[in-house]
């Protein structure tokens, strides 16, 4: 039995419209799968710029008014420095960068762990503030060795540990970048599943319309071709 005589058959006819309302499900339930890893793919790149990129760039300036702001206050601890000459100002400044950038990295999204280096960054930040002010105050009163003294043996520890908390936590940045990218990529990977598989179930669509096109003009032929007798 031929192509077009086997489309004919009633039965084969059944069998082929199953396929068909098989593949037009499975094409229905693929567009849908595919979507979902679409929107999963743009949340997860949302999410590296919201939740991972503000706060990396964050923590960079951070560290950077950080180290700024030593460096002014050393600058006021030099002997050749008159007290027209205390950098309160600029300090204020980074102060106040620093307290907008903390702001804005609070709103994003926070892991544990991430949560607690922050705290004992900020825990250490406040102790590093109010010495830094402490040293200021002695400078604008003219006692520059209590000063130094302030700053070398109480306000560079908190400095240090301050300074290596924000680097923990652009380690964590790093690391949790690392995972979303990774997450990002199988995602990716199962969004090019699906389109392969829809490409391939429209190709068995074509297959099959073209047997029926075969058939049907198969049919025609039968039918117009006059009855004649030996």
């Amino acid at each position: 039995m031929d192509a077009s005589k086997w489309v004919l058959n009633s039965y084969s006819k059944l069998k082929m419209a199953f396929v068909l309302v098989l593949l037009a499900l499975l094409l229905f339930v693929a567009n849908i799968f595919e979507k979902e890893q679409m929107e999963r793919m743009d949340q997860s790149f949302l999410s590296i710029y919201e939740d991972r990129l503000v706060p990396a760039t964050s923590i960079f300036e951070i560290r950077e008014n950080l180290y700024r702001k030593r460096e002014l206050l050393k600058e006021g601890l030099q002997p050749a420095n008159t007290q027209t000459a205390i950098p309160r100002a600029a300090i204020d400044s980074c102060n106040q960068g620093i307290h907008q950038l903390l702001t804005a990295y609070k709103k994003t999204y926070f892991l544990e762990n991430e949560t607690t280096v922050l705290q004992n960054f900020e825990s250490d930040l406040q102790a590093y503030d109010r010495l830094e002010q402490s040293v200021l105050e002695q400078i604008s009163k003219g006692n520059l060795p209590q000063a130094q003294q302030i700053y070398e043996r109480d306000a560079v520890p908190h400095f240090k540990t301050a300074v290596l908390k924000v680097a923990e936590l652009n380690h964590i940045q790093s690391e949790i970048g690392k995972e979303m990218l990774s997450h990002s990529k199988k995602s990716m990977a199962s969004f090019l599943l699906l389109s392969d598989l829809e490409t391939a179930l429209i190709i068995i669509f074509l297959f099959i319309a073209q047997i029926l096109i075969y058939a049907s003009r198969a049919l025609s032929r039968n039918r117009t071709e006059p009855f004649s007798v030996n």
